[in-house]
């Protein structure tokens, strides 16, 4: 394969996440060989494909709970948002999302990189929640989980949703840039916050907007 054309494919890659549309990228992509030297090529792309969307949606990671749960069930919040984000990497928001999801649950780190970690990718969840839009009723059940599931990989501190909170408290909360700081009232929660296990004490404030 020519330098030129395996750039090509991973832009490809890029471009068509879900296994169908990258095989048929990969196919329009080939120039030369015969038929079957195509059809080998395309066979491979479609596995590799669903192979990398798999990791993106970190299929290979959750607990059968989340990936088979059914409406109804506590974890079904989490699999509508693993399914929505994979089918919306095309969106930077939710790309860059699905990237800093699966840094955070692969790579080892200090535990104070890996909360600032999970606070950025709080930020873009609560971003992708507003561009997408996901349904407020999903996200409202959906930020706890997602809090609880990320807290997994803490061990002095933890993450906690603060979508049902109303009024600005300045101990729990910071204003996100731009808000009225007059106005008393949240308008929506921008980030997570976080709290030592030992004592309860918040350790970082989430962000709100008001």
């Amino acid at each position: 394969m020519s330098a030129e054309l395996g750039k090509k494919v991973l832009d490809a890659l890029v471009r068509s996440v879900d296994e169908k549309a990258f095989g048929a990228a990969i196919a329009g992509l080939a120039t030369s060989g015969g038929s079957a030297t195509k059809t080998g090529v395309a066979a491979g792309s479609n596995e590799t494909a669903k192979a990398v969307l798999e990791k993106i949606v970190l299929s290979d990671i959750l607990d059968d709970s989340i990936l088979g749960a059914r409406p109804g069930d506590t974890s079904f919040p989490l699999r509508m948002f693993f399914g929505t984000l994979g089918d919306e990497l095309e969106n930077d928001t939710a790309f860059a999302l699905a990237n800093g999801i699966n840094f955070y649950f692969r790579v080892g780190m200090d535990e104070e990189a890996k909360l600032g970690l999970a606070m950025e990718v709080s930020r873009l969840y609560y971003r992708f929640a507003e561009e997408r839009p996901l349904d407020a009723d999903l996200v409202r059940s959906l930020s706890p989980l997602l809090a609880r599931l990320m807290s997994t990989e803490l061990e002095l501190v933890s993450l906690e949703s603060v979508d049902g909170a109303r009024v600005f408290d300045s101990s729990l909360h910071e204003r996100e840039l731009g808000s009225d700081s007059s106005n008393a009232k949240i308008s929506r929660p921008k980030s997570f916050l976080s709290r030592v296990v030992s004592n309860k004490r918040v350790r970082v404030k989430a962000t709100v907007k008001t």
